[in-house]
């Protein structure tokens, strides 16, 4: 250990007739880690929320939606063959999706109305709530929403007539037509409008309907961070007449806005630690005034102005390497305890989640540990300035 970072922690410690000294350096500490604390805290809840959203989108939305640019896409089973010849991809299926009106009483709603195989459903078991997937084998069964279920007094076995704008013919044309279907059964997303507006039949039922055809083709990945790139090998597989788009390009405007709130909490939780930083600056004028007789006796045997800077610059840094430490533990361990006891319950009719989500990061942590060593840094430099600028002669003439 050099003398300069020796002398620096040293002056940490005041003497004992300089106890406020001393209480100042560990206001500085208490300031920086409570900084710390409440931005790891804050981003940790704001990334668990997005994890969670993008979970609930996923669940019941694919990865890459596959479309033709002519219309319905005729023979969808050629199209998911290709399809899955492609690495990374782990399912596809054909869809059918129309608008329709749901009756129930006097109850009127508009849904989407989506026919899937039924052997291609395995990943809508686990949002069941009440009812099987299974129900959709037998002619007639439909899956609805839990909020649409709610809104429209319907239970489990009931029955209530679906209008589709556009499901029959006659002479004149596409008229519409009503189709008496049964509940199956019932599932919760935890995204309001999904469970509100979605109807889940199967293909064949939905081709007895429209007609023969799929609106087109769900493919889910076993990176979904790799849809990008595996889009374009569709494309590429596919050829031309045929678009495909990505979940991230379907729910763009919700995640942007979630990263540029959470962008946004990071800048306003940094100003805490910047107005902490003054704490650094008034400990170490304190400081400097206190040992000014000192670093005028180190000046007068030779010590340079850039090494009486590192004494105080060091003595800075400490506060805020210490503050940092503190606030870095304290803030993880109280995401963790979140976490794991779920101390912090939410009503689940709002966020239909039970509790707070928390995922820790440790890149957020490095981040937020890096960010407050800069201020700290640089909060050093006037105070360490002033004491290079000291000068010996004026201080010691009257000692």
């Amino acid at each position: 250990m050099n003398f300069e970072t020796h002398i620096g922690l040293r002056y940490l410690k005041s003497k004992r007739k300089e106890k406020f000294i001393s209480f100042t350096t560990w206001i500085a500490i208490s300031g920086i880690a409570i900084g710390v604390m409440a931005l790891i805290i804050v981003i940790a809840v704001m990334t668990g929320f997005q994890d969670e959203i993008r979970e609930r989108i996923l669940g019941i939305n694919p990865h890459i939606l596959v479309i033709s640019l002519d219309g319905d896409i005729r023979e969808p089973e050629r199209i998911v063959a290709q399809i899955k010849e492609i690495k990374g991809v782990t399912h596809a299926s054909p869809f059918t999706t129309f608008q329709a009106m749901v009756q129930s009483g006097r109850q009127i709603s508009g849904v989407a109305v989506k026919g899937l195989n039924s052997k291609d459903i395995a990943f809508v078991a686990k949002l069941m709530r009440e009812g099987t997937i299974e129900s959709l084998e037998t002619k007639g069964n439909i899956l609805i929403g839990k909020e649409l279920s709610k809104h429209m007094g319907l239970l489990l076995g009931d029955t209530f007539t679906l209008m589709v704008p556009f499901g029959g013919y006659s002479p004149m044309g596409a008229m519409p037509e009503t189709v008496k279907v049964k509940v199956g059964g019932i599932f919760e997303t935890g995204m309001y409008e999904i469970d509100n507006t979605l109807l889940i039949m199967s293909l064949k039922d939905v081709e007895n309907i429209m007609g023969v055809g799929a609106t087109g083709i769900e493919v889910k990945l076993k990176d979904v961070y790799k849809a990008d790139e595996l889009r374009r090998q569709i494309i590429k597989q596919l050829g031309t007449g045929y678009f495909a788009r990505t979940w991230i390009e379907m729910n763009r405007n919700l995640f942007s806005a979630l990263r540029l709130e959470k962008i946004a909490m990071f800048i306003i939780l940094a100003l805490i630690i910047f107005v902490a930083s003054f704490n650094i600056i008034g400990s170490l004028i304190m400081t400097v005034m206190e040992k000014k007789k000192d670093i005028a006796i180190l000046k007068a045997i030779g010590t340079k102005k850039k090494s009486i800077m590192r004494i105080f610059m060091v003595e800075g840094i400490a506060i805020g390497v210490f503050g940092a430490l503190i606030g870095s533990f304290s803030g993880y361990l109280i995401c963790e305890i979140i976490r794991r006891y779920k101390i912090i319950k939410l009503p689940e009719d709002i966020y239909y989640i039970s509790s707070l989500p928390v995922k820790i990061s440790i890149l957020d942590v490095i981040l937020v540990a890096s960010v407050t060593m800069v201020i700290c840094i640089a909060s050093t430099i006037y105070p360490s300035y002033k004491a290079a600028k000291i000068d010996p002669v004026e201080t010691l003439r009257y000692e």
